[in-house]
């Protein structure tokens, strides 16, 4: 069941992001009773509050917020957000990272690119009012809808990444005494899933045992190593599955798994069908996307 709460995010054709407005949410609710159930995903995940109260819980920490106030959750951290007030109105906006890494070139490539709660603060109302823009963007009909939240994004990161150039230049040598913690086990997990990874290879990096990593990874990040590593892979051959002509035997090797019936079993009960039907659905799917406007 774990595997179930990874988030494929996928934007429509040529677009930087993917927004969850307020009558998608309604819609889905109507479909689904439950409460949210945790959740995460490699991507950027800005919940907005236009009026209203919404709590969101972000790994162990709790944040409330109300109108005209927006969140950050970085890539790689479980969350899920609840309606305080039945007048809530808001929006999400949810940006693949490998879409930003492009732009950010002090960093390296087994790291995740993450923002802190202090380079976030400094542009809190410019990135509040881009954020807007970007939902407003995201229900027109206009042929240049794409291009304005396009443009939305890349504002907002210019913000953030300027200030985080802030702080590269106010750091100086790597404290090796600098704890360790899930981001370092997430992030090289992300640098080498396409790689024969197993469980051994990731302990004797950090340099423990493999029972006590095992552990150690499920204390830090809340997460089973083993379902954490599928659930990248799956991720990776969906988006592959979408959007390249590759075929999927080539799919499953890219992406990490060590051969097609191993991918195929896994992939059937995650997502109920097989890759090949997968990559159907998502062909008429997306003959629908320029006909959607909202």
């Amino acid at each position: 069941m774990e595997l179930i709460e990874y988030e494929q995010v996928i934007p429509e054709s040529n677009c930087f992001c993917k927004v969850f407005h307020s009558r998608l949410i309604e819609t889905e609710k109507q479909l689904n009773t439950s409460r949210p159930l945790p959740h995460w995903h490699s991507s950027y995940e800005f919940n907005v509050c236009i009026n209203g109260k919404l709590e969101n819980h972000i790994g162990n920490e709790v944040c409330m917020i109300e109108s005209e106030e927006f969140v950050l959750i970085n890539p790689n951290v479980v969350h899920t957000s609840y309606e305080v007030t039945e007048d809530y109105l808001g929006f999400a906006v949810l940006i693949p990272e490998e879409y930003i890494r492009i732009y950010w070139r002090n960093r390296k490539r087994e790291a995740l690119l993450l923002f802190s709660k202090e380079e976030v603060d400094p542009h809190r109302q410019e990135i509040w009012k881009l954020l807007y823009h970007l939902y407003l963007h995201s229900l027109s009909q206009k042929a240049n809808r794409v291009i304005g939240m396009n443009s939305c994004v890349l504002s907002i990161f210019s913000l953030l990444l300027s200030e985080k150039e802030e702080s590269s230049h106010k750091e100086t040598e790597t404290d090796p005494s600098k704890e360790l913690n899930g981001s370092l086990f997430t992030d090289y997990v992300h640098a080498h899933y396409m790689e024969n990874l197993q469980l051994k290879d990731v302990s004797s990096h950090f340099g423990f045992t493999s029972a006590y990593f095992s552990k150690l990874f499920y204390r830090e990040t809340g997460r089973n190593f083993k379902y954490y590593l599928s659930s990248i892979r799956l991720g990776h051959a969906s988006y592959l599955l979408e959007r390249s002509s590759l075929s999927i035997t080539k799919i499953a090797e890219e992406s990490g798994f060590p051969n097609l019936r191993a991918f195929t079993d896994l992939f059937i009960k995650v997502n109920g069908m097989t890759p090949r039907e997968y990559r159907a659905s998502c062909k008429k799917t997306r003959t629908h996307l320029p006909h959607e406007n909202k």
